[in-house]
């Protein structure tokens, strides 16, 4: 009489268990990258523009904000002039060509805006924007 020792049958692997494997790791992913975008808006009115150029969103960018009151705002948070400056030095000498976006409420004075462009040209930072208002990026 013959003994098998080894079945004929071949080891399954299961599928289910590697499909959901992957699916939490792409919303892993999802929502790791989602974390690290930071809202830099602050609550204004802003100009409107019939010729502005407009520009693919870049979370690279510095911005740079002006209330209706005109307080300054450093990447969405209130800051002083004394910071601003600072910052705005620091980034003349780290990175020179990182493009600023300035976003002012319309009703802001014309010269709180003024000083903030002479820094901008002191530090010789010249990629140097103003965001107007856009339908598609500002509806509510």
């Amino acid at each position: 009489m013959k003994i098998r020792l080894q079945s004929d049958e071949e080891p399954e692997v299961s599928m289910a268990p590697l499909i959901d494997c992957v699916f939490l790791l792409l919303i892993f992913f999802l929502v790791s990258s989602m974390a690290k975008v930071r809202n830099k808006d602050i609550p204004i009115d802003l100009p409107q523009s019939e010729a502005a150029v407009k520009m693919r969103p870049d979370d690279k960018q510095v911005v740079v904000g002006i209330d209706p009151d005109g307080q300054l705002y450093w990447e969405g948070a209130p800051c002083s002039t004394n910071f601003l400056l600072e910052e705005l030095r620091d980034l003349c000498i780290t990175a020179p060509d990182r493009r600023i976006r300035i976003d002012m409420d319309k009703d802001v004075p014309f010269g709180r805006f003024v000083e903030v462009m002479d820094a901008c040209q002191f530090y010789n930072l010249s990629n140097v924007g103003i965001r107007t208002y856009d339908e598609s990026y500002n509806r509510n």
